[in-house]
């Protein structure tokens, strides 16, 4: 799957944001050091809690997907200058996501959904949702998760659609609807630390195997030469 870097979210972004609000100029940036409710004076605040990605374990090819994956987003309108700036922040599951492009379609159609409720002040009864088909490989290992282990992701873990972002007061169906997300069809194991404990096992019994190699050999050692 190629990873989508920032350009083509921003290239995503600038296009729906301008179907909206063309008078306007907009720009979304990542910023990984962003706090859940930490907000300078004037910036909005929106959470996506149920974002589709896959991740790669790095120490191996272990591959899996996650339906919960959270998306921070400030946003702030300086309405004299007609300009606005977006900053985002992805939470980690123990690795970086890897979102396909109709996932990021998704997420920035809901963006641009709080910033005309949050910035703009209207109301906005549509709301892209997403009806995900195939299977969720096991449950949601909040010790991987960093939004969980900072106490941002506490929604029931078996919502298996894309609800409206957090803190808004809204609800509808968009009438641009987008197809569901089909999840891979290859079995997953549930638990995704098995291939680095499974490793470390691996690597223990080799290290206990060669001491007691050496061990015997030095004794043997010391007898011949005794």
């Amino acid at each position: 799957m190629k990873k989508l870097n920032m350009d083509s979210w921003r290239e995503m972004f600038y296009e729906k944001i301008e179907e909206v609000k063309p008078q306007d100029h907009w720009d979304l940036k990542m910023d990984q050091n962003l706090d859940y409710n930490d907000l300078v004076p004037g910036w909005k605040q929106s959470l996506q809690e149920h974002s589709f990605a896959s991740f790669q374990w790095s120490r191996c090819q272990h591959f899996w997907s996650s339906v919960q994956v959270v998306i921070l987003f400030h946003m702030y309108l300086d309405q004299h200058r007609r300009k606005g700036w977006v900053k985002i922040r992805v939470f980690r599951q123990l690795e970086e996501p890897n979102f396909k492009e109709e996932s990021v379609q998704r997420v920035l159609e809901n963006l641009v959904i709080s910033i005309r409720e949050k910035c703009y002040g209207e109301y906005v009864a549509q709301l892209s949702e997403v009806t995900v088909i195939g299977r969720h490989y096991g449950p949601h290992r909040s010790d991987h998760c960093e939004a969980c282990l900072l106490g941002i992701h506490q929604r029931p873990k078996h919502t298996m659609y894309y609800g409206r972002p957090k803190d808004t007061l809204n609800y509808g169906t968009s009438k641009h609807t987008m197809p569901p997300v089909r999840l891979p069809s290859h079995d997953l194991p549930q638990d995704t630390s098995s291939c680095d404990f499974k490793f470390c096992c691996v690597f223990c019994i080799i290290c206990i195997l060669i001491f007691i190699c050496m061990s015997s050999w030095n004794l043997k050692l010391f007898k011949y030469w005794g």
